[in-house]
């Protein structure tokens, strides 16, 4: 059978089929009549999980497992010495140890390539806690410890830097959460209020109190709680996790995934009204893909054979495997899915940009 003959309309229809990276170059890498079917520009891509970091002096090596194809890549570091600072969509963000500068550097694992970065407001006895980049319309990087919050736009743009190049979020509690979306920053105290800032001005629009935990008995007496932003659309989610403690000797921590919620931010044009978050029964055909911290949300319409409605995470056993969990928000159902015998870091949504 001559497999270039087949009809291009076929290998179009395939082609958007193909939810990972490499398959879908894999396919374009057949021949001259596949690449000219597939289409412009790649599908959407489901997402990888990262692996933690191994040691610095072990081969310099990113370890990412398929959610499409269920396997396990493994992608060139940028070097030995180099520590992630958080996840991203398309381009993850470390920090080089090694050089004396310890300079800041967003790269594309997949194609090499990366975007500059103005050096650190961070000296080397106050480290990073954390960072994230979420590729749109004039987004930027954000980088963060417990009491500073830092932006930058590659691309330009942006409220007056106080650094060079970094424009600092003026925070006046203990930062444990924070999100960039739709020209604001949103950043979460220790005691779970939301204040809400212009990234052009830097003026505080707007605060918002904690959403309500649920009833006492639903939760064990000592179940605290983590939550996790999630940019979908022109919303701004907060999906909420309850821990607990497995074994406090050893620092073990259990998760209740029957507790987890969805809020959303209400943000009112009326005159006084204060922003409040409101609890989601459902969120329609989005899925949301949640970390410790940030998340993402994609429609499952973009994919045949997902289901919307739904919450992904991901929680590791004492023998180190990471144990990926799907919650669906039409039943309260729990399943877990196939995931890979590796320490799980994060969720990274590869990208061929």
């Amino acid at each position: 059978m001559d497999w270039s003959a087949l009809p291009g309309d076929l290998l179009r229809l395939f082609s958007r089929r193909l939810h990972d990276p490499l398959d879908f170059l894999r396919f374009r890498a057949v021949c001259r009549t596949w690449r000219s079917a597939a289409a412009a520009s790649p599908p959407p891509f489901l997402p990888w999980l990262l692996a933690r970091p191994v040691h610095p002096t072990a081969r310099p090596s990113l370890s990412f497992y398929s959610l499409s194809s269920a396997a396990l890549r493994s992608v060139a570091a940028p070097s030995a010495t180099c520590c992630l600072l958080g996840h991203a969509s398309s381009h993850l963000l470390f920090s080089d140890h090694g050089h004396p500068s310890n300079p800041l550097l967003l790269a594309n694992p997949l194609t090499g390539a990366d975007l500059p970065l103005p050096p650190s407001p961070f000296d080397a006895f106050a480290p990073i806690t954390q960072g994230y980049y979420l590729p749109g319309p004039d987004s930027p990087v954000v980088i963060y410890d417990a009491t500073r919050v830092f932006f930058h736009h590659p691309g330009g743009g942006g409220g007056e830097s106080t650094s060079p190049g970094w424009t600092k979020v003026p925070v006046e509690d203990l930062v444990a959460e924070n999100m960039y979306h739709a020209g604001k920053m949103f950043v979460c105290n220790d005691r779970g209020r939301l204040t809400i800032f212009d990234a052009t001005t830097l003026a505080v629009l707007g605060d918002a109190a904690p959403p309500p935990p649920p009833p006492a008995a639903t939760l064990h007496g000592d179940a605290f709680r983590c939550s996790s932003f999630v940019p979908s659309g022109d919303e701004l989610l907060c999906v909420i996790r309850y821990f607990r403690s497995k074994n406090k000797a050893q620092g073990e921590l259990l998760e209740d995934p029957c507790a987890l919620e969805v809020h959303r931010l209400e943000i009112s044009s009326e005159k006084g009204a204060k922003p409040r978050w409101v609890q989601m029964r459902s969120i329609g055909d989005r899925m949301l893909f949640v970390g410790l911290y940030q998340g993402f949300s994609l429609r499952a319409a973009d994919f045949a054979g997902l289901e919307g409605n739904c919450i992904y995470f991901f929680r590791m056993d004492r023998a180190s495997r990471s144990f990926i969990y799907r919650f669906s928000m039409n039943d309260g159902h729990i399943d877990e899915l196939p995931g890979p015998w590796m320490h799980a870091c994060t969720w990274f949504v590869p990208s061929l940009s």
